[in-house]
């Protein structure tokens, strides 16, 4: 399966949450019963971690929606450098896929 494309945008001090809607490539949804899911945001250019999103699965597991979330103190941890992020799930066949990919933008705000 080939990762779908998602670029985000992060607003530091800001808690952030999104729900994406997983779907295998003939549109049907992607089953996550008894999956693992996993996302890291790293810089471009060092690889370096940023942060681990906490992901959930929103209702039944076999229609594919989850939201994956940054407290605002991770929020306001982040560096503003070019960053990437991917969605790993470990199924529970013991295969592995990466779901979703994409760039990160992290905008800096003016109250501290």
């Amino acid at each position: 399966m080939a990762a779908g494309i998602n670029n985000i945008t992060i607003e530091k001090r800001a808690t952030f949450s999104t729900t994406l809607t997983i779907k295998n490539e003939d549109g049907s949804a992607f089953n996550l019963t008894g999956a693992s899911l996993s996302s890291q945001i790293r810089k471009d250019y060092s690889n370096a971690l940023q942060a681990n999103f906490l992901i959930t699965v929103v209702g039944d597991a076999s229609q594919g929606v989850i939201t994956f979330s940054l407290t605002k103190d991770q929020t306001a941890a982040l560096s503003t450098a070019p960053s990437s992020y991917d969605i790993f799930v470990d199924n529970a066949d013991g295969t592995s896929d990466k779901l979703i990919k994409g760039t990160v933008t992290i905008v800096e705000n003016e109250t501290e």
